[in-house]
């Protein structure tokens, strides 16, 4: 498929995933690694185990997978960044924020800086599987936190 992709007029492929099929087996990433035209876009759901598990229902140990997956993207040279809903509170408390923050500047320090932030799309199949997983979002969305970009800080220029 991507071998069409690579032939068409299109200048640019956005390859969206959660991460889990490029963290468990590197061959994929590898196979993409050799196309110019995807870009992958790959959604965290979490900045802990524990809120992994919460909101996906999966096992704790695969909250590490998606990050597997980023490593992997790094490895292989394939343009891809990072998305997650860190700039909602209804789904991210400040200290899962700022652990997801720091796991993905473990991996690379300017992960972070390029993170795309989002919040909630008020769609119902959305809201209708948020509320099977324990979440249940006021609307309309009244904050959300700062940008990443905000909160890094600027060294201070000693003369001064």
């Amino acid at each position: 498929m991507l071998e069409l992709v690579e032939t068409s007029e299109f200048v640019l492929f956005i390859l969206e995933t959660n991460g889990i099929v490029f963290g468990v087996d590197r061959d994929y990433v590898e196979a993409i690694a050799r196309f110019k035209k995807p870009h992958v876009r790959v959604s965290l759901k979490a900045g802990s185990p524990e809120a992994f598990t919460r909101k996906t229902g999966a096992k704790p140990e695969s909250f590490e997978i998606p990050f597997r997956a980023i490593e992997n993207l790094l490895n292989y040279g394939v343009s891809f960044h990072v998305a997650a809903m860190s700039a909602d509170p209804r789904i991210m408390t400040p200290e899962e924020r700022r652990s997801l923050i720091e796991r993905l500047a473990e991996i690379d320090p300017g992960l972070p800086l390029n993170l795309e932030e989002e919040v909630v799309d008020p769609y119902e199949t959305t809201l209708a599987r948020l509320k099977y997983a324990g979440l249940d979002l006021d609307w309309p969305l009244k904050k959300i936190y700062a940008p990443i970009r905000g909160m890094r800080k600027v060294p201070q220029n000693e003369s001064e």
